[in-house]
């Protein structure tokens, strides 16, 4: 994994992605790398804390040591030989800190990161769709899910544009995509559940805004 990486090569010559199950933090230190975009294992070189509650440990020469909520981490990858900077939540047993409602092991897990990111795209994209793609991707890993969702809405309409499908609603233009071929039966799937989300992500209801959100037609 740490050696010579070979990137691995779909049907038509385009590169595919590493599985991964995230990006890393203290808790596991293991992931992708926002700095190099390859799965590998981290060092955490240190933490600092960031943000204290109101309670204290009682350390063994009788001083106090005010308890933590955030805490920031350095962790090194072991593939580019660079650090990434980690804001870690504390959680006790399966629970966050701030919602503790039993005992358990403390452990510290990443809520944002830096550097975001970035997309690893093909240069065959066109760069406004590259553009538009690559900020969904770092609004996602900075915790903002619902602008990720409106972003990758945009890409959607960004597509459709480029493909000369520039007027009416998005849902008739991404049809007609599919209709002519351009848009793959697959990806238009695909394509209908990212425009519905993205309907929702822009639109504020406070009944909606956590869960059950229903998607709003014909745009």
């Amino acid at each position: 994994m740490f050696g010579k990486n070979e990137e691995k090569k779909g049907k038509r010559d385009e590169p595919i992605p590493e599985p991964h199950e995230g990006l890393p933090d203290s808790h596991r230190p293991s992931g992708l790398c926002p700095r190099c975009g390859k799965q590998s294992s981290f060092e955490v070189l240190g933490s600092l804390p960031v943000t204290f509650d109101s309670s204290y440990y009682i350390l063994g020469d009788g001083n106090h040591e005010p308890t933590l909520i955030d805490r920031v981490s350095s962790l090194l990858c072991r593939h580019c030989k660079q650090a990434v900077v980690v804001v870690e939540e504390e959680w006790v047993g399966e629970e966050r800190k701030t919602k503790q409602k039993s005992g358990g092991g403390i452990t510290h897990r990443g809520i944002h990161w830096w550097p975001l990111p970035d997309a690893n795209l093909s240069a065959d994209i066109p760069a406004p769709i590259a553009a538009v793609f690559s900020e969904a991707s770092m609004t996602l890993a900075a915790n903002c899910p619902r602008a990720s969702v409106v972003m990758s809405r945009r890409t959607l309409e960004a597509v459709a544009v480029d493909k000369g499908e520039t007027t009416g609603v998005l849902a008739e233009r991404l049809k007609t995509l599919g209709r002519k071929g351009v848009l793959h039966s697959t990806l238009s799937d695909w394509a209908k559940e990212i425009r519905l989300v993205g309907n929702v992500g822009a639109h504020f209801d406070p009944e909606r805004v956590n869960t059950g959100e229903t998607p709003r037609v014909g745009v």
